[in-house]
């Protein structure tokens, strides 16, 4: 029997507002944070997606995925790319997380069977943006966002979606969804 293909998309397409400059270009452990995400993904996925509106990232050789309805936060990155996606799974990683593992998405990848999306947990915290997304939600997506609701965190409890608890790879990962929103979170890392 032939292995599930699983996809990848990587969300950089946000603002970054707070970093004052796109955040993805960052440098982070002698890497561009997009790296880490490529870098992490390529092994576990058949097919790559960026989702940005900027057009630097087609140097990266990797399909580039703009959001058909702008300013709409990650609903509308998620949105545009499952809307392209090959595969019915993806992982779905924010760029501003590098130390993100690939034992986190095999976890995940074990608890999808029955559900539209599997979302880790720790305590009482939830990981949108280091999860799995089946495509068939794009279309999900795209009406809450013409409804004028971009809360991810709001709009995926609407869903049939997995919460498994995580905090046991919290143990030896304790930094692993370190997210990368200012400048100070680069100084404050401590390993």
């Amino acid at each position: 029997m032939e292995k599930e293909k699983i996809g990848g998309i990587i969300l950089a397409g946000g603002k970054s507002s707070r970093m004052g400059h796109d955040k993805a270009m960052l440098t982070f452990e002698g890497k561009k944070l997009i790296e880490h995400a490529i870098d992490l993904l390529a092994p576990l996925c058949s097919q790559l997606l960026i989702s940005a509106n900027q057009p630097s990232y087609k140097n990266f050789g990797i399909e580039l995925v703009a959001d058909q309805y702008p300013d709409c936060g990650p609903a509308g990155g998620l949105h545009a790319a499952l809307k392209v996606a090959k595969t019915d799974w993806n992982i779905v990683v924010g760029c501003d997380m590098p130390l993100l593992t690939k034992e986190l998405f095999e976890l995940l990848l074990k608890n999808k069977d029955g559900y539209k999306a599997v979302i880790p947990k720790h305590q009482n915290a939830l990981e949108p943006m280091a999860a799995l997304y089946h495509r068939s939600l794009a279309d999900f997506f795209e009406q809450k966002i013409l409804q004028g609701n971009f809360k991810l965190q709001k709009i995926i409890r609407e869903q049939k979606v997995n919460f498994p608890d995580v905090s046991g790879l919290l143990q030896n990962h304790p930094n692993l969804f370190f997210n990368i929103n200012s400048p100070d979170d680069l100084t404050i890392y401590i390993k």
